[in-house]
């Protein structure tokens, strides 16, 4: 027997999490007040990546079951948006694997030759990228295909939802400032830049060293992604072009390849940032679900955390 439940939110987290309550049965609706291709899941590099610094067994189990939802989906890459790619990180000092590679038979060290100036070491393994775009439409796509349902409307009162389904996920993002009453919540702007793909250009690197300059290189089917920036606070939409020469020096520093990159459109997005994920019940308001404050690795946790949230609603009824 089904029963209804509620998605509130229309970027990666919630679509991921009512198409992972759908496939246990329940019917739901998804409110959002923007379609996907609108949301700040649209301006994502969507690159498969734990970022954290420090090891994380729930962040890695929930990036892990991520990894193995996105490889699947990466089987028909024209249909999903989702490709396996080359991922390189390269760190300015000599290291052992990161945390998040140990498990991962795949990863290897690079060879000392494919370091540019600067780096000590770096590891490679093959990720999931996605087109942000097409991935969400594909999502959004296999939702509605499979019943469910879509509203465009804003919510400003969770516990009203609750009252009319019994069963809510709240994946507003940075909307649970409000919505949930969430003080921890931050946004941080980050910039990207969607280029003509140089020749040449195949795999992905990444260069985290610099958080607030964070240096990735994202080749993509039709194009490539260059970035970017992490910034605390900033909430201006224009990117001035001192910030986009920036971007593109450390980029052909990082990649040669990358140099002298066209530079298609520079995209601005804000990133839900909290000192941890919040996946977890409403303390007051029994029935509602939180899974926001994925910062910049929505696209990384998607599924795992949705599975969690799903576990937290429990069968439908």
């Amino acid at each position: 027997m089904t029963g209804p439940a509620t998605v509130v939110g229309g970027g990666v987290s919630g679509l991921t999490t009512a198409l992972e309550l759908q496939r246990r049965g329940h019917r739901v609706t998804l409110l959002t007040p923007e379609l996907p291709h609108h949301t700040t899941s649209a301006a994502a590099a969507a690159v498969w990546h734990p970022f954290l610094h420090r090891p994380d067994p729930v962040h890695l189990r929930r990036a892990t079951t991520a990894l193995h939802r996105l490889a699947a989906l990466s089987r028909e890459p024209e249909r999903t948006g989702v490709r396996v790619r080359t991922l390189t990180e390269f760190f300015p000092t000599a290291t052992e694997p990161p945390w998040w590679t140990r498990e991962l038979p795949a990863a290897h060290r690079a060879r000392p030759a494919e370091h540019p100036p600067g780096y000590a070491s770096a590891w490679s393994l093959p990720v999931p990228v996605a087109d942000a775009t097409r991935y969400l439409a594909h999502l959004a796509e296999e939702f509605t295909a499979d019943g469910g349902r879509v509203e465009r409307r804003l919510v400003s009162d969770l516990a009203a939802e609750v009252a009319r389904t019994g069963a809510v996920v709240n994946c507003t993002g940075y909307g649970s400032s409000a919505l949930a009453g969430d003080r921890s919540l931050s946004l941080v702007r980050g910039v990207l830049l969607r280029c003509a793909k140089p020749e040449g250009l195949r795999g992905c690197w990444i260069d985290d060293s610099d958080p607030r300059r964070p240096t990735r290189v994202i080749e993509r089917e039709h194009d490539a992604v260059l970035g970017g920036t992490a910034d605390p606070g900033l909430v201006a939409t224009a990117v001035p072009e001192a910030t986009v020469a920036d971007i593109l020096e450390r980029c052909a520093r990082l990649v040669p390849a990358a140099a002298g990159a066209e530079v298609l459109e520079a995209k601005v997005g804000f990133r839900p940032a909290r000192g941890s994920v919040r996946v977890e019940r409403d303390p007051y308001i029994p029935g509602l679900v939180h899974n926001y404050g994925h910062g910049g690795a929505g696209f990384t946790l998607s599924w795992g955390c949705a599975a969690d949230a799903a576990d937290l609603l429990g069968s439908p009824h």
